[in-house]
């Protein structure tokens, strides 16, 4: 316990400047245009997990490991309800009233002639790893992996010395203090409220604060002011404050009986919890975080070679817990908690602390040294080296983690309705694979579609597997295909058209619904919806939505959309056929194998391996048919094939991806494509799977020629129908998206003194998944080093092997050097992308609009 006295010795109140409390700004992501929150400043590297809007994002746990202690401003934590308010500093204000002695309205300034304080407080959602809980059986909350927690240096003033200073006090008889913003969701301003004595302890530090890392709050954390409570969920920490009251009973806000609730897990829905009356019951409500950890490095997905097994790997994470309990120690177990190793508590505070005495104002004389001795408002992180060896014929590692109560984690999970407060052990599983190399594969529990950091990763959490698993679809898919024979069909075209509030219609999963009549009732608020007409919102609904919500969709479903190919790619499909230039390479008056509508069979002549994944397969016209292929350059194809090649039903589960061929001759076309093998549990990619097991002289259904882009060659192309001449091409592909940048990049040799400048960049996880390096690297010989150039760049510096290449993710300062790195001035130049999405969404595009503008990102990039 803290002293009573050590609020006596007080810092002074400085003299501020008005300009350093200008509203912070930034750039504005993409995705939050056309909300409401278009002024707000985000950074793609969030990860969000409710759409556009209203925004909820955490961080990818890797970013929050790496950024040590101190989590930055830009890539904090953010739960918003509703849209953010664009309050001004100079007219915000509090109005404090109920039980007080004094009822007053104060102004920022009031604030700032209080003697400041500064504090580090972990902020973190009572729903983190809430998908682990979804995953199991879903709960009326989204899903929240684990990063949805951060650490701060909050500057302002105690929350107590507000109330005393300015409304003089509480009166006798009030127990409860009610928070309110000024943000307006569905509900009205978000409120909740503490127990007086919580509110006014200076055993607690509520703080009323106003910087965040010593910056002005962003407009997301709640500019111009916000409540600090130490030790408690987000949930209680009001943004945008504006309302201060004092009362008898807990807030009637509807969101402090409607959120924040941990019920019996007896309690199966929102309808029995109303019937039966719980949310009203106060001993639900959570306040107090409760103690909690996660396992962040080795992270999803990582690969740990298997070639000296006398090194050691070392695990790393974070631990935290509530009610100012300190985190004594963490634990890993290999054996499912027969035996246990202690991690090393890594306490960063005292050195973040100098930190924050330096750039945040944090005055650490100011404060008997007691205090700081008994403050545990922050998380610690933790490490621990495990012996390889030690490692082997290991299924699983856990942790779990203690606090001074001698209180750990339970090593079961506990189901509740709202899915809150998830602290099981954390558990990561172990995978061994033998492709390219013998090393061990790190599966943690659950992924998040949205995380910028797994953007070369497809292995799912083991816990959707199990999902993925035990689910028992047949019975939904033969109802689903029923009702299918009797609904309207539409043309995406048509349903695009559909987009306002009184026409709103919704493509989710294939089924058009028109959700007007519902607009009004939905309680996130009518808004969310209409920002998605008109669109597929198939992933912003899963992301947000139970069970529940999908069957009550059922009642608005007026159609299907036209049937095109799965969407489910390894590589993503180009989507639009259109007219196509004939190959001028054709042969003349010859009949053209392909059709762009019609599915043709050819016949797999020859399979070679490459790698230990990548294979190039020949694929020839049957002998029978008097045809010749031939392909544009630039466009793709279809490939269709059974999902399992074994099925002999009448109707086989199909699966279908796009693919640019590497070859086109006029009887045979070549794909050099890679094999996504499955091991132990983790399933392969299902074309590439099946394609492997196709033998020789068996057949393979083709469609197209598809796409948006074809070259003509000497500098041609043809952009989105458009045709134009251009000088200057840079490529940026990731993976095996170098296939269509191969098909242009092997047409040059035809342009001879027209040629122009090309520049590829070509990314990979290593050295084994670059297809055509052998070739890539002798055209730039054969071409010249002043027309055309290649930069590889790998995930990591391959070993045994000299690198002069790039390492690590692509990066401004990479894109700067080798986009275009001819230092030629012409305004004739275009950039083509071709990798996962989230590569091109979130690193991609967003440099190119800061190295070369919007325009040019609108103008003058395409991807296949």
């Amino acid at each position: 316990m803290a002293p009573p006295n050590i609020d006596l010795i007080q810092p002074q109140a400085p003299v501020f400047s008005r300009k350093e409390f200008d509203a912070p700004t930034g750039p504005i992501d993409k995705k939050d245009i056309g909300t409401p929150d278009a002024f707000v400043s985000r950074d793609p590297m969030l990860t969000r997990l409710t759409g556009k809007h209203p925004l909820n994002a955490e961080t990818p746990v890797s970013v929050l490991l790496n950024h040590g202690f101190i989590t930055p401003n830009s890539v904090h934590i953010v739960r918003n309800h509703g849209p953010v308010p664009q309050n001004d500093f100079d007219t915000h204000t509090i109005t404090i009233g109920g039980l007080v002695n004094k009822p007053v309205t104060i102004t920022m300034k009031d604030l700032l002639e209080m003697p400041p304080q500064t504090m580090a407080v972990t902020i973190c959602c009572a729903g983190n790893r809430r998908k682990e809980q979804n995953s199991i059986r879903p709960s009326i909350g989204f899903s929240w992996g684990a990063g949805g927690i951060g650490t701060a240096y909050w500057t302002g003033v105690f929350l107590r010395d507000v109330i005393n200073k300015f409304a003089e006090g509480l009166k006798p008889e009030a127990l409860h203090i009610c928070m309110d913003g000024n943000d307006a969701t569905a509900k009205g301003p978000y409120g909740t409220s503490l127990p007086v004595n919580r509110a006014m302890s200076e055993e607690y530090d509520v703080m009323i604060a106003y910087k965040m890392n010593g910056e002005p709050l962003p407009y997301d954390h709640g500019y111009p002011v916000r409540c600090i409570v130490p030790g408690c969920i987000g949930g209680r920490s009001v943004k945008w404050l504006s309302k201060i009251e004092a009362t008898t009973h807990v807030s009637q806000n509807p969101y402090q009986d409607a959120d924040n609730k941990v019920f019996p897990p007896t309690v199966l829905s929102a309808e029995q919890a109303t019937a039966e009356k719980w949310w009203s019951i106060p001993e639900y409500s959570v306040y107090d975080l409760n103690i909690n950890s996660v396992i962040a490095s080795p992270f999803h997905g990582t690969k740990v070679p298997l070639t000296d097994l006398s090194s050691t790997l070392t695990l790393r994470g974070y631990a935290y817990g509530g009610g100012n309990r300190k985190i004594t120690r963490c634990e890993i177990t290999l054996d499912d908690g027969k035996t246990w190793r202690l991690a090393t508590v890594e306490d960063g505070k005292e050195e973040a602390d100098k930190y924050a005495a330096e750039h945040y104002g944090l005055d650490l004389s100011g404060k008997d040294p007691a205090y700081w001795n008994t403050r545990y408002w922050t998380w610690v992180h933790w490490s621990i080296e495990i012996p390889v060896v030690d490692l082997l014929g290991v299924k699983e590692i856990c942790l779990k983690c203690w606090n001074d109560a001698n209180n750990s984690q339970p090593k079961e999970p506990t189901w509740s309705l709202m899915g809150m407060l998830h602290n099981a052990w954390y558990r990561v599983r172990l995978h061994l694979v033998k492709e390219p190399e013998l090393a061990l594969v790190f599966q943690h529990p659950t992924t998040l579609p949205d995380d910028s950091t797994l953007q070369h990763n497809d292995l799912p959490g083991w816990l959707e597997e199990e999902k993925q698993e035990a689910a028992a679809p047949v019975a939904a898919a033969e109802k689903k295909i029923n009702k299918d024979n009797t609904l309207k069909t539409f043309s995406l075209e048509e349903m695009a058209k559909h987009t306002t509030d009184d026409d709103c219609w919704l493509l989710y999963d294939g089924y058009v619904y028109d959700c007007t009549s519902f607009l009004k009732e939905h309680p996130g608020g009518a808004q969310s919806i209409i920002l998605a007409a008109g669109s597929d919102c198939t992933d912003e609904f899963d992301a947000i939505h139970s069970q529940k919500a999908k069957d009550m969709l059922e009642q608005y479903r007026i159609g299907k959309i036209e049937q095109e190919p799965s969407k489910d790619a390894e590589e993503k499909p180009v989507a639009k056929p259109t007219t196509f230039v004939k190959n001028p390479t054709a042969v003349a008056n010859e009949k053209l194998f392909f059709e762009p509508r019609s599915w043709k069979k050819l016949v797999l002549q020859n399979k070679e391996y490459l790698s230990a994944t990548i294979r190039k397969f020949t694929f020839a016209v049957p002998d029978d048919v008097d045809q010749v292929l031939s392909l544009p350059v630039g466009l793709h194809v279809y490939m269709k094939l059974k999902q399992d090649i074994n099925d002999t039903s009448a109707k086989p589960k199909m699966v279908i991806r796009a693919y640019t061929p590497s070859q086109v001759k006029t009887k045979t076309i070549e794909f050099v494509i890679k094999i996504y093998y499955p091991f132990n549990s983790v399933p392969g990619g299902r074309l590439t799977t099946a394609l492997d097991q196709i033998r020789l002289g068996e057949t393979v259904d083709f469609k197209g020629p598809l796409g948006e882009i074809q070259y003509f060659g000497k500098g041609d192309i043809s952009l989105d129908g458009r045709r134009r001449h251009v000088k200057e091409i840079s490529m940026i592909a990731g993976g095996t998206g170098i296939t269509p940048m191969w098909q242009i990049i092997k047409a040059l040799k035809d342009d001879q003194d027209e040629m122009p400048f090309v520049s590829l960049i070509y990314c990979a996880r290593s050295l084994d998944d670059i297809i055509f390096y052998k070739e890539l690297n002798e055209l730039q010989t054969t071409y010249g080093p002043d027309h055309f150039r290649v930069r590889f760049i790998l995930n990591e510096e391959p070993k045994g092997t000299e690198w002069d290449g790039g390492v690590g993710f692509l990066c401004a300062e990479e894109m700067k050097k080798s986009l275009f790195p001819f230092n030629k001035s012409t305004d004739s130049r275009i950039t083509l992308l071709c990798g996962p999405e989230p590569m091109l969404e979130k690193c991609c595009k967003p440099i190119l609009k800061d190295l070369f503008g919007e325009d040019y990102v609108k103008n003058n990039t395409f991807e296949f």
